[in-house]
């Protein structure tokens, strides 16, 4: 399966929420979630484009792995698509014992707060993202892009959310405004 999303700067994620609820979008739930991103000894992941991550949301721990991003290419859309594999895992601690002593190194942390919604067959999440700011991703699970890439697009539309996609994660932005402050 692919995970096809569109993530856009958004001033506040207030007036969004507002537009979801009015339309009948359902309440997932808001979660703060710890994500910890390592890069492999055998490949640069910045250079390849993937992402190893143990992500900590409360009670729940997972480990991530996202190959490069496929990216659909029209300035219409610019969302992008990419695999992924995630699997629970009980201790996010013996998680990065055991990639550490494999020779993964940590490349830095994200944290946010979402809120996620269930809305015209995607999900909407609203991120703060500590350092960052506000965001909304909507996200479709599918193996037909095209399919996708339209529902992403009327959603869009429907929520009356403007602005550019960005094509990099919050971890690429994260590490682009650290090396700035050096």
């Amino acid at each position: 399966m692919l995970e096809i999303e569109a993530k856009i700067k958004i001033d506040s994620t207030e007036e969004v929420e507002k537009r979801l609820k009015s339309a009948g979008a359902v309440f997932l739930g808001t979660q703060k979630q710890n994500d910890s991103y390592y890069n492999a000894p055998h490949r640069d992941f910045a250079v390849t484009d993937e992402a190893l991550r143990i992500r900590v949301t409360g009670d729940k721990t997972e480990l991530t792995y996202k190959g490069a991003k496929i990216r659909d290419g029209s300035a219409k859309t610019d969302a992008k698509a990419r695999e992924e594999f995630n699997i629970g895992i009980e201790s996010a601690e013996t998680m990065e014992s055991i990639l550490l002593r494999l020779g993964f190194r940590k490349s830095s942390a994200v944290f946010k707060t979402r809120s996620e919604y269930s809305f015209a067959g995607t999900t909407v999440a609203l991120d703060e993202v500590a350092g960052l700011g506000s965001f909304v991703e909507i996200e479709v699970i599918s193996e037909d892009k095209d399919s996708a890439l339209r529902t992403i697009a009327d959603v869009k539309k429907r929520l009356e959310i403007a602005g550019e996609h960005i094509q990099v994660s919050y971890l690429e932005m994260i590490l682009e405004k650290e090396s700035l402050k050096k």
